[in-house]
């Protein structure tokens, strides 16, 4: 008895989904539901990113008398048409349909040799590479005096240190707090820290440092923000946006790990952020 309910119930509340979503296939027709979809996008500001709600929202101004259940359905038809990218959860974003090349880092010598002594050494240990002049590609300010930091997985990140030491690489720190940096730091320094969990990182070149990873490196860790001025990452972040290819989704699931995915998505929107590394 109890089961038959139970498929009774199952059964109705799969006759409701069907004339919901017969309302729609009904209510827009062909060219109705594209031009719907398109008066949609052209509200849709290119920059932001959106929740379900707003979405919502912004559906419903152009078409007021649809169910809840018919603008879920219109999202769902956005995403699959791909009008809208879906960032991660309850996160969503404009297509875009400019070509754009996929980001590959240009070291300097010294951090080309660096990548091959550790890779040498230690062919099985993931590790990445950042060194700030990388900035300088979208900085208006150059960076002249370069920093090589190397993030490795925490339980070989001290031998990776140690080792550097023994090859006679100058300036080398390990983990050091802000006010050591400041305190010790030389030109070409080298800092050897953690990897932190879940960062993105290539299959083809596993040491060299994502886009995606750097721009959430650069607002998330203290050491880096101090070697470039805060007041020039919105044009950092519009830039990288504008010329290359992103993986919002990934990267939006590192800056949750570090704690910004909030500074990263006003970053990415163009919106104000007060203190970028508080």
């Amino acid at each position: 008895m109890c089961v038959d309910m139970h498929l009774e119930q199952c059964y109705t509340k799969y006759r409701q989904k069907c004339i919901e979503f017969a309302n729609v296939r009904d209510y827009c027709k062909g060219d109705d539901i594209m031009q719907w979809y398109e008066e949609v996008l052209d509200r849709i500001d290119d920059k932001k990113i959106y929740c379900h709600k707003e979405l919502m929202d912004e559906l419903r101004k152009l078409k007021t008398d649809l169910s809840e259940s018919t603008y879920h359905w219109a999202i769902s038809g956005l995403v699959r048409d791909g009008g809208l990218t879906r960032l991660g959860y309850d996160s969503y974003s404009l297509s875009s349909d400019i070509p754009k090349d996929e980001y590959m880092p240009v070291y300097s010598d010294t951090a080309e040799r660096l990548i091959q002594l550790i890779s040498e050494k230690y062919p099985y240990v993931q590790f990445t590479v950042f060194e700030t002049v990388l900035m300088n590609e979208f900085l208006n300010h150059l960076i002249a005096q370069n920093t090589v930091f190397i993030q490795v997985e925490k339980e070989s990140s001290i031998y990776v240190f140690r080792f550097l030491q023994d090859q006679g690489i100058q300036n080398v720190m390990y983990k050091p707090s802000k006010k050591d940096f400041n305190l010790y730091w030389a030109k070409d320094s080298v800092i050897v820290t953690d990897m932190i969990s879940e960062a993105p990182i290539r299959l083809n070149k596993p040491h060299y440092i994502m886009l995606e990873k750097m721009l959430v490196d650069i607002s998330a860790d203290k050491l880096i923000a101090t070697t470039f001025s805060k007041a020039e990452l919105p044009d950092v972040y519009e830039q990288a946006q504008s010329r290359y290819l992103l993986d919002k989704v990934r990267m939006l699931r590192y800056a949750r790990r570090r704690n910004r995915q909030d500074v990263l998505m006003k970053y990415l929107e163009g919106s104000k952020v007060e203190d970028a590394t508080s």
